[in-house]
Formats: structure tokens, C-alpha cells, sequence
């Protein structure tokens, strides 16, 4: 003799539902404006932090002029997926194909000339250039490397604490307001 029991449980549709309004909110604008507070806030950082070189630089005919890296932080809402949310804050390459190196510094390394052929006929015109023609090679330079600027992890660590405190706020907000609606 088996004896069984059963078991109903009421409520059961409105639990779920509170759980998809869980959800919704997790997911809802609230928190995605509050990502990108965030961003922003840590764009402000960066770009305050950011180096200016006291000159403009010439690369590949693009001329930067002083400023490009701190005009080039940017901040943007990241696409949303299933289970998480994104905000990003990031430099623009075209602005400031530096950023990189400015950032993590560059080894020492050589800097060698291309070799160059020198034609005498298009010398013609110019009488000083006469004992130049053939093949002629450039010296090279030892370029000692560039120390590391750390302004973007520097921002990052600066303003850990105050993202972290903004988002949980904004999150419990956010989670309160949909305890109190149910």
C-alpha cells in the first residue's frame, strides 16, 4: 500500500509573471541609462586625464593637431543581448591613431631610411644634385621608445568606486520600484 499525496500550489501564474516584470527591469531602460551615466562619466575622466602634445604631428598626411586624443573619448550604449547589458567608452582611431601607444608606451626599436634610387635625368635641372646619382641608403636612428602614458586605465581606476555605487543605486531603484508595484 502506497499512499500519495498531492500537492497544489496557488499563485504560481502571478510568481511568474512578477519574475518576467524582474526581468524586464533587469533589462529596462532604467538600468541601460545608468550604463551609460556610467560611460560617460568615465569619458569625462579620460579626457580630462588624456596627454596633449605641444605640437601638432604629421602621420601619413593627416595632420593632429594638440587636443585630438581628448576630442577623440568617446562614450556609446552597447548593443543589448539576452542575459547582460553594455556601455562603452572608447577613442576614435581616425581621431587619434595614437592613442594606442600613448596609452602603453613603445619599445625601444630602430628607425631606418628606405633605400632611394636618385635618377640623373631628373636631376638635370639642378646642378648641386650632379654628384648625388645612383643609389643612396639613409642613416638609421635608435629611438629609445616612449614611456607610458596611463591615462585611460588611470581614469578607469580613479572611478571604479563611483560607477559601481551609481549602478547599484540605480539598480535597486529599479528593482524597489517594481516590489512596490506588485
Amino acid at each position: 500500500m502506497s499512499r500519495t499525496r498531492q500537492i497544489t500550489v496557488a499563485g504560481l501564474d502571478d510568481l511568474t509573471q512578477q519574475f518576467k516584470k524582474l526581468m524586464a527591469t533587469a533589462e529596462g531602460p532604467a538600468l541601460q541609462d545608468a550604463l551609460l551615466q556610467a560611460a560617460e562619466m568615465l569619458e569625462s575622466e579620460v579626457e580630462r586625464r588624456a596627454p596633449v602634445a605641444p605640437y601638432a604631428t604629421n602621420r601619413f598626411g593627416h595632420v593632429f593637431n594638440p587636443g585630438q586624443l581628448r576630442k577623440s573619448v568617446k562614450s556609446a550604449r552597447g548593443r543589448k543581448h539576452k542575459f547582460f547589458l553594455q556601455a562603452y567608452t572608447f577613442t576614435l582611431k581616425d581621431l587619434a591613431p595614437h592613442a594606442y601607444w600613448a596609452e602603453f608606451g613603445t619599445k625601444s626599436h630602430v628607425i631606418s631610411g628606405k633605400k632611394m634610387r636618385i635618377a640623373g635625368r631628373a636631376l638635370m635641372y639642378s646642378s648641386e644634385w650632379d654628384t648625388r646619382v645612383g643609389d643612396q641608403v639613409r642613416t638609421k636612428v635608435q629611438h629609445p621608445g616612449a614611456r607610458p602614458s596611463k591615462f585611460f586605465s588611470t581614469a578607469i581606476k580613479a572611478k571604479r568606486l563611483e560607477i559601481k555605487k551609481l549602478i547599484e543605486v540605480r539598480a535597486r531603484a529599479a528593482f524597489e520600484a517594481v516590489a512596490r508595484a506588485a
